[in-house]
């Protein structure tokens, strides 16, 4: 497995006090949220609610900015800012690509607690 993570443990450590229990419980609270935000995410761009995928993209721009995640954060600040201004056409495409993106954050977990 690559050593590369697609966040960074030194921010997240740091956003934790340095502390190897709250990251961990971060994680975890990470790997529970992703799916409910992503699922979220998805329904509501089907019924065309862009408030609701805006709010959960605000949501899980926070975790990823804890995290770390230079890739995952803007993306949902993307997402965020398309749902706002109502942008069903930006906010799937976007979408696409934050799932992704959140996906592989969400298959890094296990790799970053072996390296507590």
């Amino acid at each position: 497995m690559s050593s590369e993570l697609p966040f960074s443990m030194e921010t997240l450590t740091e956003q934790c006090g340095g502390s190897n229990v709250v990251v961990e419980s971060v994680l975890d609270a990470f790997l529970e949220q992703v799916p409910t935000d992503i699922n979220e995410m998805e329904t509501c761009l089907a019924s065309g609610d862009l408030l609701t995928v805006s709010k959960a993209a605000h949501r899980l721009k926070g975790t990823a900015g804890v995290l770390g995640a230079s890739k995952l954060h803007p993306l949902c600040a993307s997402l965020e800012l398309a749902g706002k201004q109502g942008n069903a056409t930006e906010a799937a495409r976007i979408y696409s690509e934050l799932k992704a993106e959140a996906q592989q954050c969400v298959d890094a977990v296990p790799a970053a607690k072996a390296k507590l």
